[in-house]
């Protein structure tokens, strides 16, 4: 209950009772669900909604909930709203997420500027951890390094994950139009062990950005510029904790 105020603005925050501690709850279930919607992992999506419908309280709430867990076509396939639909994984962290994560990434940091791309060649492949106090070790040293929550594209990234740290998110994403976000800080958490260009509708870090930095641009300019290999494919974008009642999933629209 403490929380549900600082979400004042919050996507679908309306929607549920803040008196009540199982609507309390239940929007914190339901905006799990949407990062792991948003993060490509659907099975934890319906986990954390159906966590969310037996926690509610109030029938709008539970309505909905229901509306994510029923929005069925007659193909069985999730029905999707254009104005809703999240082109990339953008997420923003919340203060204190990783403490209260029960699984965590770490992953190797390097530079988005001129350099990165030997930076990100160098930087080590794998981070193993071992014993019961899950103390992890690199096959290399390395000089930063960042810990995440267990988020889907992120948990299940072995080998080859890295994290490129950019000053400003401008110049680097693909948006559409100007942001007012774009001096924020960000990480891009890219797969070196995909670094083929597959999909037309995927996102890749290349370099060639600003003073040949490193840079994110989708597939399918990439192919009509002939390129073929790439950094690796972005996975996804991290965006820094603020105090302010931003929305912790970014509806963000790139080219």
């Amino acid at each position: 209950m403490k929380d549900y105020p600082r979400r004042y603005g919050d996507k679908w925050y309306q929607s549920f009772d803040g008196n009540l501690p199982g609507d309390c709850l239940a929007y914190m279930y339901f905006r799990q669900a949407q990062e792991h919607k948003t993060a490509f992992s659907p099975e934890q999506s319906i986990t954390a909604l159906e966590k969310a419908l037996e926690m509610a309280e109030t029938e709008k709430a539970r309505q909905r909930v229901l509306r994510d867990l029923e929005a069925k076509d007659g193909d069985g396939k999730e029905e999707v709203n254009p104005d809703e639909l999240v082109k990339v994984p953008v997420v923003r962290m919340a203060y204190g997420e990783v403490a209260e994560s029960t699984v965590v990434a770490v992953f190797p940091v390097c530079s988005g500027d001129a350099g990165g791309e030997i930076e990100v060649g160098d930087a080590p492949w794998e981070c193993r951890t071992r014993g019961s106090f899950g103390i992890v070790k690199a096959e290399k040293g390395w000089s930063r390094w960042v810990v995440l929550p267990g988020w889907g594209p992120v948990a299940g990234l072995k080998r080859g994950g890295v994290a490129v740290a950019f000053s400003k998110a401008g110049g680097v994403l693909p948006w559409k139009g100007k942001r007012r976000d774009a001096n924020e800080e960000i990480l891009v958490v890219a797969d070196r062990g995909r670094k083929v260009v597959e999909y037309d509708e995927g996102f890749y870090l290349v370099s060639g950005g600003g003073k040949e930095g490193l840079k994110v641009e989708r597939g399918d300019k990439l192919k009509g510029k002939g390129m073929v290999n790439t950094l690796g494919a972005v996975v996804l974008v991290v965006r820094p904790p603020r105090d302010d009642n931003d929305n912790t999933l970014s509806d963000v629209e790139w080219e």
